[in-house]
């Protein structure tokens, strides 16, 4: 019987061996590394609208090539490469038309809106440069191109918790469109809901019910780069979560609903621009710092 048992335990102790050694996804590894697939979204703790004291919406942008966020293009796991896979592969990321995080895009609407055509000439004769003609060509865009990332948040003052912090509602990856041949100013290629707490109600189990199709679900269990330590790699929760990159504010709540560049005092001094960008972080900075008495 002992013996039965003993044969019994070195078979399991196999089997969660391999199973262990299956989910070494990006590269081999003298242990098994369990920490990261095995990670849940924790939610954001509940708020309630009266205890909202005050609330001030900015837009950021994200850009992958600055130094501090190079690595959102690890080669391992570079973060273009795993919307791709979710949006347009897997369809596991629900996607929206607009930053409202309404209406549903679905992978065809992605593909016509970042894919074109432009004319090329063609040479019929090689001994004649002059023998050509004119031809369409499909231009299929390169997800590794997306190199800026939009995010849209709130600044949030909970006068319960007496806590002033930051909650991203949506992020867009850029893209870099053509009309005419001609490049045009970036646009969101698409809105991906950031979080969702959901709206109180419970599943067949008892458990209070959340979108699984978020941002956070999908990249909790995704690594990101650490420049200090391999055995503590973050995920891309944690880089977002705990605001490790830099970024500067494209736009804030204003009447017109427009970005800082299109006011008129901005729209030809981009330097402006930057230093209203640095004014507005000042001034969430300061708005926290004149709530309390000291």
């Amino acid at each position: 019987m002992n013996k039965s048992i003993v044969i019994l335990s070195i078979s399991l102790g196999l089997v969660f061996s391999a199973t262990a050694q299956k989910k070494l996804t990006y590269e081999p590894l003298p242990y098994g590394k369990q920490n990261m697939s095995e990670r849940h979204v924790i939610n954001w703790p509940f708020l309630r609208e009266a205890d909202v004291m005050y609330m001030w919406r900015t837009e950021r942008i994200i850009d992958s090539r600055e130094k501090q966020n190079i690595c959102m293009t690890w080669p391992k796991n570079p973060l273009y490469a795993i919307l791709e896979t979710a949006i347009m592969k897997d369809r596991s990321l629900n996607v929206y038309f607009s930053d409202s995080l309404l209406r549903k895009m679905q992978p065809e609407d992605i593909n016509k809106a970042i894919n074109y055509s432009t004319i090329i000439q063609v040479q019929d004769d090689p001994s004649d440069p002059y023998a050509v003609h004119d031809s369409e060509v499909a231009v299929v865009y390169k997800w590794d191109e997306i190199k800026r990332y939009k995010i849209m948040e709130d600044w949030i003052f909970d006068k319960k918790l007496s806590q002033f912090y930051c909650r991203i509602i949506g992020i867009a990856p850029m893209f870099q469109p053509y009309a005419g041949g001609m490049a045009v100013p970036e646009i969101p290629m698409c809105w991906i809901k950031y979080h969702d707490n959901g709206d109180g109600s419970l599943d067949d189990v008892g458990v209070p019910y959340t979108d699984t199709s978020t941002f956070r679900q999908l990249v909790i269990n995704q690594e990101i780069y650490n420049r200090f330590n391999d055995a503590t790699r973050m995920s891309y929760d944690d880089f977002f979560e705990m605001r490790m990159f830099n970024s500067y504010i494209v736009k804030e709540s204003n009447p017109f609903d427009i970005r800082i560049k299109q006011l008129d005092e901005f729209k030809d001094d981009p330097v402006s621009a930057l230093l209203e960008s640095d004014r507005i972080k000042q001034m969430l900075f300061e708005k926290e710092h004149d709530l309390w008495e000291f």
